[in-house]
């Protein structure tokens, strides 16, 4: 830390702000993402039994590589349904730096405007059979509004690592859908908690079978 206050980079409150920002949109979010998916798999062997065929047919038994990302389309698929269903940023907030009208609302300056990513990803105008669990709806050119899907925010202010988290997310559920099935242990339910992100509310007990 010393070294780079002498350098000018950071101070102590900076560097702090930086190292929890990290932790919080680079592990926290991918973390939920993946502990959803895994519950949702449990509950719809079909989806996950086309996973683990995938899984196997591209890697055939090794380590996944970053190049084998984009030869994983069902692996992402069932990674954005599950994001779709459970995004870790439930709600996105924005001040209103002046008044503004949305849509016949008068947003005065100052206020707080919530965008709910949680509720936006259920309305069924834009989602057929919204409590669905669904991944072919992220195969092929599937025609939606611009913002009907928003896990990583939107605009000018989206997430700088969407593609890297999507990347990461899709690599560690590879690798653990090439060795392990995880399933719920029975009568487990998982109510979710919204704070900063949503996650499961508590321990999500399952049962780790090596393939």
């Amino acid at each position: 830390m010393n070294l780079l206050k002498e350098r000018g980079e950071f101070d102590a409150e900076e560097l702090r702000d930086e190292v929890l920002t990290l932790l919080l949109a680079g592990h926290e979010t991918t973390a939920a993402s993946l502990a959803w998916t895994l519950v949702l798999l449990s509950r719809y062997p079909a989806a996950r039994e086309r996973l683990e065929e995938e899984v196997d047919d591209v890697l055939g038994g090794r380590e996944p590589k970053a190049e084998d990302a984009d030869r994983l389309p069902w692996t992402k698929a069932v990674l954005s349904e599950a994001m779709r269903l459970y995004p870790p940023a439930w709600t996105i907030e924005r001040d209103a730096v002046n008044d503004d009208d949305v849509a016949g609302v008068r947003i005065p300056a100052g206020s707080t405007v919530a965008i709910p990513p949680y509720l936006i990803h259920r309305n069924e105008d834009f989602w057929p059979n919204p409590e669905g669990f669904q991944p072919e709806r992220f195969i092929g050119d599937q025609q939606r509004p611009r913002y009907a899907y928003l896990p990583f925010g939107g605009g000018r202010r989206i997430c700088v690592g969407a593609g890297f988290a999507m990347l990461e997310a899709t690599l560690v559920l590879a690798t653990i859908s090439r060795a392990y099935r995880l399933d719920l242990a029975p009568g487990v339910a998982v109510p979710g908690r919204a704070e900063i992100t949503y996650r499961p509310a508590g321990p999500v007990p399952m049962r780790v079978i090596r393939r």
